[in-house]
């Protein structure tokens, strides 16, 4: 096993479990204390745990700045947004959501021609302040500076007036009730561009699925029509994406096609 998979491993177990020590892990994976440790200090550097005495905590991702959002599972987010990418045609309008995987979007969104994006996104306008291919329109309100993006009366109220082909929604977490969120101006949000689009695709990482404790509900999975991850979901979403017509995209990681 990769150093990179282990990582990821120990991730899940940690969240899993709330608490993990590092003697369970070193046993469980067959790697000395010290890898475990260094592991660790790895995962907490891009703000995936918190080491304490023996072993380590999971951390609450959805407080760390933006910046520091986006360096989790890194390589897995630019693989979704590729696949994301490749749906777009000339011509489209497009909502972006304040996610850092639909940053990776914004960023491949600068070869496409004729393109209407919009985005509440700070973020996202960053990566596309250059783009003259088509128009960027920015959706306006107040400021959340946790996900550097802007929220609440005016945002929705923009967004209740605009109307776009495609909406790429990245919830905090999926269960299997639909879509969630932990913030409520973001969850509704998100639920006005769901709204205001012919299409929405979801795009969600693993970590993403049976995460209980993203308590608000952004919506059910009736609106959804395509969800890009980048492993096949737990088992028990599949009936669910069936009975619901949602089309599923794998995106390969670099890892899995070398």
């Amino acid at each position: 096993m990769y150093a990179k998979q282990r990582r990821e491993e120990i991730f899940k177990l940690t969240k899993d479990r709330q608490f993990i020590s590092v003697t369970e892990l070193s046993k469980r994976f067959g790697v000395s204390e010290v890898t475990i440790r260094t592991d660790l200090r790895k995962l907490e550097e891009i703000g995936k745990v918190d080491r304490n005495y023996g072993g380590a905590t999971v951390r609450d991702s959805s407080m760390l700045p933006f910046s520091e959002r986006a360096l989790l599972l890194d390589d897995v987010k630019k693989a979704i947004a590729h696949k994301a990418a490749a749906l777009i045609k000339s011509g489209q309008s497009i909502f972006l959501d304040a996610s850092t995987t639909t940053l990776y979007l914004a960023y491949l969104a600068n070869d496409i021609d004729n393109l209407n994006i919009i985005s509440n996104s700070i973020p996202v306008f960053e990566q596309l302040k250059e783009y003259r291919k088509g128009t960027l329109i920015g959706i306006p309100g107040t400021l959340n500076p946790v996900t550097q993006s802007f929220v609440g009366p005016f945002a929705e109220e923009m967004i209740s007036k605009l109307r776009a082909n495609l909406a790429f929604i990245s919830p905090r977490g999926i269960i299997h009730e639909g879509l969630r969120e932990q913030i409520m101006l973001e969850a509704t949000l998100r639920k006005r561009m769901i709204d205001a689009a012919d299409e929405v695709i979801v795009l969600a990482d693993h970590s993403k699925f049976d995460t209980p404790n993203a308590l608000l509900s952004i919506d059910s999975f009736d609106s959804i029509s395509t969800v890009i991850t980048d492993r096949e979901p737990p088992h028990e979403f599949q009936p669910i994406f069936k009975s619901k017509g949602i089309r599923l995209l794998i995106a390969e990681t670099q890892e899995e096609t070398t």
